[in-house]
């Protein structure tokens, strides 16, 4: 199986989509990432949105559990579409760098702010650009069930202020503000309130 992202499958649940896929459902509906009621999109610049983005937060999920330091690349293909190179360490900073290559791309007519992420022919599933800073050092992702949500920044570390005023953002287009954990992004953010630290040492 080729290189596959962390954010959006576990092996598991890849196979499931598959079936559901076979049985003409598709992979959003049949993960439920399209219910409940429609999410504000952002207006985003590609050009301003190509680069390495430092994962900040996210809901717990089996898929992300114990990753350390996770890091998006993102880059505009040759066909215009988006290459995402991932990379991330599991369980430790001492553990071998891993690195995904994943194939995304734009939903016409959308601000630039519905992606497509490649799972594996012929599924794709929907990743959503819910909010970017006017000067592109934080964005929101998330899906419209509001069960899945990221923050993504330009540095491995933002201030409190500016982390509970993106909270306050998610909260209003619906999530719940008390759902988020930090992922570790330095050895000294192990074990501390507030991070997600399960399985890492």
């Amino acid at each position: 199986m080729p290189r596959l992202s962390r954010r959006l499958v576990a092996l598991g649940i890849a196979a499931l989509v598959l079936a559901a896929a076979g049985a003409g459902l598709s992979g959003c509906a049949f993960l439920g990432l399209d219910e409940g009621p429609p999410i504000p999109l952002a207006n985003v610049d590609m050009d301003r949105m190509y680069g390495g983005w430092f994962l900040i937060a996210t809901i717990p999920n089996s898929f992300e559990k114990s990753m350390v330091a996770p890091y998006d690349v993102y880059s505009r293909r040759q066909d215009g579409d988006i290459q995402e190179d991932f990379y991330e360490r599991t369980g430790s900073f001492q553990a071998p760098l891993r690195h995904f290559t994943v194939h995304d791309w734009v939903r016409p007519g959308t601000n630039n702010a519905h992606w497509r992420v490649q799972l594996m022919w012929p599924v794709n599933l929907p990743f959503l650009v819910l909010y970017t800073d006017p000067d592109y050092r934080y964005v929101l992702f998330g899906e419209q069930n509001r069960k899945l949500g990221w923050i993504y920044a330009r540095t491995p570390t933002i201030p409190d202020a500016d982390y509970n005023a993106l909270i306050a953002r998610f909260a209003a287009l619906g999530y719940d503000r008390n759902a988020f954990v930090k992922f570790v992004q330095t050895p000294q953010q192990i074990g501390q309130p507030g991070f997600w630290s399960d399985g890492i040492q």
